[in-house]
């Protein structure tokens, strides 16, 4: 099996060839669906070809928390998977997406059938735990820029017509309202988000997220 590598910064997100594409099954998610829910067995090795799909559970208090934002070229399930286990969170669809199935029915036969893949597989989990370490070790810096981003995106999406404030995204993703007021500044500078009154709006969300991976490699 072949696949294409993208350039070294993005060297998380992966272009699968045409030949997997074909051998891999099709499954389209509407806005809202979920691609699984937490506690179900894992049902395989899934990979985003487009759309957008969170990453979501519910904390002690009932409150829904937000984990992360998956879009193109991410693989999603992939640690459920590789241990053979159940989920821990829900991956719901935030726009219409379609997902692949990869013709592999366990770690062992990903083994024997793609061991390229596997080592990419692993490098994507080293990268999840360092950027998970870094986020909890620094609440207040780069990376909480990330979590505000995340958070936007999925308030947006799942309620478009509700007027988030900032500390409503605050309290989502576990920032600070200042901390949350300077991102949005930072973020309307650089033309990715707009104010129209206390309504935020997000005029091209392709920027947004291609922004939030930059905020996830630096440092």
């Amino acid at each position: 099996m072949r696949y294409n590598k993208l350039e070294d910064k993005n060297k998380y997100l992966l272009e699968l060839s045409n030949e997997l594409v074909s051998q891999s099954s099709s499954i389209q998610i509407k806005k809202g669906e979920f691609l699984y829910k937490k506690f179900e067995k894992t049902k395989g090795l899934f990979y985003i070809q487009t759309g957008l799909v969170a990453l979501t559970d519910l904390s002690p208090n009932g409150n829904e928390s937000l984990f992360r934002v998956f879009t193109d070229q991410y693989f999603i399930g992939h640690r459920t998977f590789i241990e053979n286990s159940t989920y821990h969170a829900n991956a719901m669809a935030l726009t219409n997406t379609h997902v692949l199935k990869l013709p592999y029915h366990s770690l062992e036969d990903l083994q024997e059938k793609a061991p390229d893949l596997v080592i990419h597989l692993l490098k994507v989990l080293s990268f999840d735990l360092r950027v998970s370490e870094e986020r909890f070790n620094d609440l207040t810096g780069k990376r909480v820029l990330s979590r505000i981003i995340d958070s936007l995106i999925f308030l947006k999406e799942n309620k478009p017509d509700y007027q988030w404030t900032r500390r409503e995204i605050g309290e989502f993703c576990g920032a600070k309202t200042e901390t949350v007021t300077r991102a949005f500044t930072k973020l309307e500078q650089l033309d990715l988000v707009n104010k129209d009154g206390r309504d935020i709006q997000i005029p091209d969300l392709e920027k947004l997220l291609a922004y939030k991976v930059e905020v996830d490699l630096e440092g």
